[in-house]
C-alpha cells in the first residue's frame, strides 16, 4: 500500500478516535457500581449478537469468534463465569439503558450516538465501511458514487452502523432493509440486491466463504471504523475493562484471538494498537 495512503488512513483513524474521546469527556462521569454487582453475582453478563463473523457467531452449535474468546478471558480475569445475553442490533442501546448486560462484546462499532448513552473500552480492532457485491456486478460497483444510483439495490441490516452509514450517504439508490442478519448474505448472493455496505472485515470474510460474493475494494475505506466493548456509564468499570484489555494485548491473547478468526491476507485488519 502506498505510504501516502497508509498515512492518510492513520490520520483519519486517530482523528476519529480523538473526536470520540472528546465526546466521552464532555458526557461526564458516571458511577453505576457494575463491578460490585458482577462480583456479588459471580457472573459477567456479556451481550453478543452471534451473527457477525469474525467477532461472534455460531459454528456447529458452538459460540465462536474473536469476542467470544476475549469474553471468556475477561471473565477469567475477574474470577467469574460468563452469562451470555442475546441481542439484536436494533435493540442494543435499549438493552444497555435497561441494565440488561455488563458489557457488549460483538464487534460493536464506536459511534457518537452510542457514546451518548454508554461508555466504550479503548478500541481493540480497526476496520472500515466497504462494499460487498455479487461477483457479477463487481466491475460496475467499486465506489460510493457507483452504488448511489436509482438502478442499484442496496441491502442493509437494521439498527446498526451499516444502516446509519447508508442513511447518511445514500440518496438515490433503492435501499432494502433485511431483518435477518444471518441470511442477509445469501439474499445478496441470490439477487435480492446488488450490493451491501458493511465493515471491510466482514466483507472480506463473507466473500472468502461464498464464491458468489466479492469485496472489490478492501484497501480504501468508505469510512474508518473502530471496534470496542460497549458498557454502562461507570468510571470504575471502564478502568477495569481497559486494564484487562491492555493485559490481553500484552500477553498476546488479543492477537491470538484475532489471528484465529481473521484470514491471513496482506491487507487484513489488525488490532487497533498494533500499528507503529
Amino acid at each position: 500500500m502506498p505510504a501516502k495512503t497508509i498515512a492518510k488512513r492513520r490520520a483519519l483513524r486517530w482523528a476519529l478516535l480523538c473526536t470520540l474521546l472528546l465526546r466521552a469527556a464532555i458526557g461526564g462521569a458516571a458511577h453505576a457500581q457494575v463491578l460490585d454487582d458482577i462480583q456479588a453475582r459471580g457472573t459477567l453478563r456479556v451481550a453478543t449478537s452471534l451473527d457477525y463473523r469474525p467477532f461472534s457467531y455460531r459454528m456447529a452449535g458452538r459460540r465462536v469468534g474473536i469476542d467470544i474468546e476475549l469474553a471468556r478471558a475477561l471473565a477469567s480475569t475477574l474470577g467469574v463465569r460468563v452469562e451470555w445475553v442475546a441481542f439484536t442490533w436494533a435493540e442494543l442501546e435499549t438493552l444497555l439503558t435497561q441494565g440488561a448486560f455488563d458489557i457488549a462484546m460483538s464487534g460493536v462499532s464506536i459511534t457518537p450516538e452510542r457514546m451518548q448513552i454508554g461508555f466504550f473500552s479503548n478500541p481493540y480492532f480497526e476496520t472500515g465501511k466497504a462494499l460487498l457485491t455479487r461477483c457479477d456486478t463487481t466491475r460496475e460497483l467499486r465506489s460510493l458514487a457507483d452504488v448511489d444510483r436509482p438502478d442499484v439495490k442496496i441491502i442493509v441490516n437494521p439498527g446498526g452502523s451499516n444502516q446509519r452509514f447508508v442513511a447518511a450517504n445514500i440518496h438515490s439508490a433503492h435501499v432494502q432493509v433485511h431483518t435477518d442478519n444471518l441470511s442477509i448474505f445469501d439474499a445478496l448472493a441470490t439477487g435480492a440486491a446488488d450490493v451491501m455496505i458493511t465493515d471491510a472485515i466482514e466483507a472480506q470474510i463473507e466473500a472468502a466463504a461464498d464464491d458468489r460474493l466479492c469485496a472489490p475494494v478492501l484497501t480504501s475505506f468508505l469510512e474508518p471504523i473502530l471496534k470496542a466493548w460497549f458498557i454502562p456509564r461507570d468510571d470504575e468499570w471502564q478502568r477495569t475493562v481497559n486494564e484487562a484489555l491492555a493485559t490481553l494485548e500484552r500477553s498476546g491473547a488479543l492477537a491470538a484471538a484475532v489471528n484465529q478468526y481473521v484470514p491471513a491476507e496482506p491487507n487484513s485488519y489488525a488490532p487497533a494498537g498494533s500499528h507503529q
